[in-house]
């Protein structure tokens, strides 16, 4: 309700409204409603992009919450881990480019493409047990 009225009192495209649109789908994620969090926030991924541009802070952080979205639920599948690790290889890559290395948000999306890329190679070269 309150985000709704954002929407209808900034427009869907504001950053106000944008960032609004990550913060719910961050507490989507954290009550564990995947499907909800990734389709709102892939909309939101998407209208910010388009409205403030791929180097904005908002696109940045909305592109690390979408990839959270893959990474906090144990049942995503490759496909979602490897489109989450596209989006997190832009921001990492503008991040470097915008802020540097050393800046603490380039580091903290770079973990969270460590991530990504963990989850990933665990789902598709799973550990075996040895039959005795």
């Amino acid at each position: 309700e309150i985000f709704a009225r954002r929407v209808a009192t900034l427009g869907a495209s504001h950053q106000k409204a944008i960032l609004s649109g990550n913060n719910i789908g961050h507490i989507l994620i954290k009550l564990r409603r995947f499907p909800e969090a990734k389709t709102l926030l892939w909309e939101q991924l998407a209208r910010s992009r388009k409205a403030l541009g791929t180097q904005h802070e908002n696109s940045l952080t909305l592109g690390e919450t979408y990839s959270e979205s893959s990474t906090d639920n144990p049942d995503a599948e490759s496909d979602e881990l490897r489109v989450a690790e596209t989006i997190m290889q832009d921001v990492v890559k503008t991040r470097r480019r915008v802020y540097g290395p050393t800046h603490p948000g380039t580091r903290h999306s770079e973990a969270q493409l460590s991530l990504v890329r963990e989850q990933l190679s665990a789902r598709e070269n799973p550990v075996r047990e040895n039959p005795a």
